[in-house]
């Protein structure tokens, strides 16, 4: 019934979004729909960055229901830190869509997608959800989500928050970076990383564990990896070198 409700609103939320945004110019309409459906499909193959390319800084992001998960973030930053990081911290590997259908028209992309991960306890976590953005210049700065909230509490009442490390001793705390000065790598004494590409600075952020000489990160986007320190002074990860700075 969940499933039969969600799809019905959907449809509801489609057929109003084309009566109200019919006049938008077509062009409008396949460049967010282009947008939208680009990132979803590098998500889908193992890409990280969905909510970077997607989401504006300043957007407003409603999850729909009547859960405490439920409620209003204003700001990327805000949804990331109160919204994502919480749950992804409990997975062990992160969403993927694995089935996506997008509708577009005007300003309005509608994304009616099914998503499936596994917890840190085993579990298999999937849902459905239906995204609605309102996009300007390419990127969304209003999103209201629907999902069954029910298997995501779940997730987040079953499986304890991963305690915060203390690393301020550890030899590897620090700057890592790569001989070109592209990417800025740093291990923070929290147990957290900040990564910073070219100018985006804090690109990437998340946990990290180090066991002797191998380290494995959880980004809060919901992405794993991992490395090894060859040296102290030399760390190989994601098929790149950094040194220590």
């Amino acid at each position: 019934m969940r499933r039969a409700g969600l799809i019905a609103m959907t449809a509801g939320l489609i057929l109003a979004a084309a009566i109200a945004g019919s006049s938008e110019p077509q062009h409008r309409t396949e460049d967010n729909r282009r947008i939208v459906t680009a990132a979803f499909d590098r998500w889908a193959k193992g890409g990280a960055g969905f909510f970077d390319e997607v989401i504006a800084p300043n957007v407003v992001w409603r999850i729909e229901g009547s859960s405490s998960s439920a409620g209003v973030f204003r700001g990327r930053a805000d949804f990331m830190e109160k919204a994502v990081r919480p749950f992804t911290s409990r997975l062990s590997s992160n969403v993927r869509p694995i089935d996506v259908r997008i509708f577009a028209d005007g300003d309005h992309v509608i994304a009616h997608w099914e998503g499936r991960a596994v917890a840190r306890d085993g579990g298999e976590y999937r849902n459905r959800y239906a995204w609605i953005f309102r996009m300007q210049d390419g990127k969304a700065v209003e999103v209201w989500a629907f999902l069954d909230l029910a298997p995501y509490d779940d997730v987040l009442r079953r499986i304890p928050a991963p305690k915060e490390q203390t690393m301020s001793t550890h030899p590897y705390v620090g700057m890592w970076v790569t001989d070109d000065g592209n990417i800025r790598h740093e291990l923070l004494p929290n147990g957290r990383y900040d990564e910073a590409r070219g100018r985006r600075q804090s690109a990437y952020q998340g946990r990290y564990e180090i066991t002797g000489t191998h380290i494995e990160y959880w980004d809060d986007t919901g992405f794993t990896a991992d490395g090894d320190f060859v040296d102290e002074n030399t760390l190989h990860h994601g098929g790149m070198i950094f040194r220590r700075r």
